[in-house]
């Protein structure tokens, strides 16, 4: 009998000690007796449903979406803890057949996990709508203040026109139009709103 757990990556050593296994497809820890110390130390891994994501917003597109300086360090992984952020991150990697949603390519483990949010002005709150499996380029067009400070932004302005179809003038328009919205979305105090990973059970960090 297999028993998968939810066991965060700062709890290895302790998984290790108990004789937790490690299934390397699935990326967690399981053991084979349910009266293992480790199944009474965590809780056993959940079945995993996002409840009320809408997968279709945004499409497929790769475009700039800065995040509101209000609400830097305020993403899905900050919120909650370690162990329900890598199920969740693993479960997008995973319906993607470890995909780029963007641009298609196979990255397995160098995959990264990216919020998709709806910002709505009248009530100034930025609901999570969407997670999605990226790249690290992909990633890193999609934050693209925060990479032309700290990485290779040419690099990244080549992969946006690429993934995009976009010629040198159609680039720049989208990242002036980007900034713009940017600006916009910097003059209000965010409320954050996660309650499609909220109420699909999984819990925040104390």
């Amino acid at each position: 009998m297999v028993i998968y757990l939810n066991i965060p990556y700062s709890s290895r050593k302790t998984a290790k000690e108990y004789g937790g296994l490690w299934d390397k497809k699935k990326k967690c820890w399981y053991c084979e007796d349910e009266n293992n110390e480790l199944c009474r130390l965590f809780e056993i891994k959940k079945e995993i449903e996002i409840k009320g994501e809408d997968r279709t917003f945004g499409g497929d597109e790769l475009y700039i979406d800065m995040i509101p300086k209000t609400s830097y360090f305020k993403n899905v992984r900050s919120i909650f803890n370690e162990g329900d952020w890598n199920l969740i991150r693993h479960h997008i990697y995973e319906r993607t057949n470890n995909r780029c949603e963007c641009c298609g390519c196979k990255r397995g483990k160098y995959l990264e996990a990216h919020e998709r949010w709806i910002f709505d002005y009248e009530n100034k709150t930025q609901k999570l709508i969407r997670i999605i499996a990226l790249c690290r380029l992909c990633h890193q067009s999609t934050h693209y203040g925060h990479s032309k400070v700290f990485k290779d932004i040419n690099k990244i302005n080549e992969h946006l026109k690429r993934v995009r179809g976009n010629n040198d003038e159609e680039l720049k328009n989208h990242i002036k139009d980007a900034y713009e919205i940017w600006k916009k979305r910097n003059e209000i105090e965010w409320k954050i709103d996660v309650s499609i990973i909220r109420d699909s059970g999984f819990g925040f960090e104390k």
